[in-house]
């Protein structure tokens, strides 16, 4: 990071009073033990987990007031998804200033989703521990202000229990093919009825292909 904590404050819209919280924030493990350095990010990722939680599910209840808990809990588990904290991790450019060793650094690791929403993660702990939680509840907010469509459908469960309705059977899913480098690595999944294919779906994960595919499979029936 060369030491540069003016721009990822400037980043962030958040200047630090201990700048030793930041520079925690910014360590990951593998930077840790290539240095013989006591700490790293894994606890303020804890700690930044349980507040964003919190500020997540208390957005939603206000926003969302007609919807009930099954409702609240998929539109907080897309929101608060490695997908989404790693995008909200990209927008403030904090990929350039995490702190990873050499041979992680050449593995790419830096456009890893999970090493983006782990350390977006132990930012929300950092800003915490220097301030207090509105300080940290408003920084959310302006990510969250960020969530303009938030699809409501889990397709997995619709589509399970439309084929249990009219075949008295379930879905199997299949992964087609995986590729792409390992930092971006893309999964295929394939949908089946009776045997037959009725969907095909592309994601970042195999979670975010099935869902793709149940969508496909979900619509097609339902025309």
């Amino acid at each position: 990071m060369s030491g540069n904590f003016e721009e990822v404050q400037k980043n962030l819209g958040y200047e630090f009073h201990d700048l030793n919280f930041l520079k925690i924030a910014l360590t990951h493990r593998s930077y840790s033990s290539e240095y013989g350095l006591k700490y790293c990010n894994e606890r303020m990722e804890f700690l930044g987990d349980g507040i964003l939680s919190a500020v997540v599910s208390e957005y939603l209840y206000n926003k969302y007031g007609e919807d009930n808990e099954g409702k609240l809990s998929q539109i907080k588990a897309q929101i608060v998804s490695a997908k989404s904290l790693s995008a909200w991790a990209k927008k403030i450019k904090l990929d350039k200033f995490i702190l990873i060793s050499k041979s992680e650094d050449s593995n790419f690791a830096r456009q890893r989703e999970s090493l983006l929403c782990d350390s977006f993660e132990a930012i929300i702990g950092a800003i915490y521990l220097d301030s207090n939680f509105e300080i940290v509840k408003n920084f959310i907010h302006k990510f969250l202000s960020l969530e303009q469509t938030v699809e409501l459908t889990d397709y997995k469960t619709s589509l399970q229990e439309l084929v249990q309705a009219e075949f008295q059977n379930l879905p199997e899913y299949k992964v087609v093919r995986e590729y792409g480098p390992d930092h971006d690595k893309k999964f295929e999944i394939a949908v089946f009825i009776e045997g037959k294919q009725f969907g095909l779906g592309i994601g970042s994960s195999k979670k975010e292909a099935e869902q793709n595919s149940a969508k496909q499979a979900y619509k097609k029936l339902n025309k």
